[in-house]
């Protein structure tokens, strides 16, 4: 009889148990404030002071031309009226030749893979067709697609073109 009741008891005391597990607070902030997507261009690499003389692949140095201070305001004028479509250069080919009336020296950047990047515009910053400025001018390319001025920086080594074709 001390056996059942020893049982009994347990159950009964096992019934009246209120287990509640612990709360869970999952909080993500996020602080990534990078915005610049470069996701096509490869082996560009900025260097850290570009008023530094850099070597030319034809002999010498010379120390690279900034870009010029308005054409952040001629750039962005002419993407609120033109539309960014994905996989369609209009919108870059026009915001390039809208630069070059100002400055010829505007044009597109040749990735390591010999192709023309989508989202990147470069300034060339030298005498020769290396060392150029690269302008990250579409964010989320053929995601939201929308435009921005992000100057990525200057690398002696980038390859510039004026013509994509």
């Amino acid at each position: 009889m001390k056996k059942l009741l020893l049982i009994s008891f347990i159950s009964l005391s096992a019934c009246s148990l209120n287990i509640t597990g612990p709360t869970i607070d999952n909080q993500n902030t996020n602080t990534n404030t990078n915005n610049i997507d470069i996701h096509d261009i490869g082996s560009f690499t900025p260097s850290a002071n570009p008023t530094t003389p850099v070597p030319s692949p034809t002999g010498g140095t010379e120390v690279p031309l900034n870009i010029p201070s308005n054409a952040q305001s001629i750039a962005t004028q002419y993407a609120s009226s033109h539309p960014i479509k994905c996989d369609d250069w209009s919108f870059i080919d026009g915001l390039v030749q809208t630069l070059r009336n100002n400055d010829t020296r505007w044009g597109y950047l040749v990735k390591s893979s010999g192709g023309v990047s989508h989202d990147v515009i470069a300034y060339r910053a030298t005498s020769d067709n290396i060392g150029a400025w690269g302008v990250d001018v579409i964010i989320d390319y053929c995601g939201s697609s929308h435009f921005g001025w992000n100057v990525i920086g200057f690398d002696p080594l980038a390859l510039w073109t004026g013509s994509r074709n």
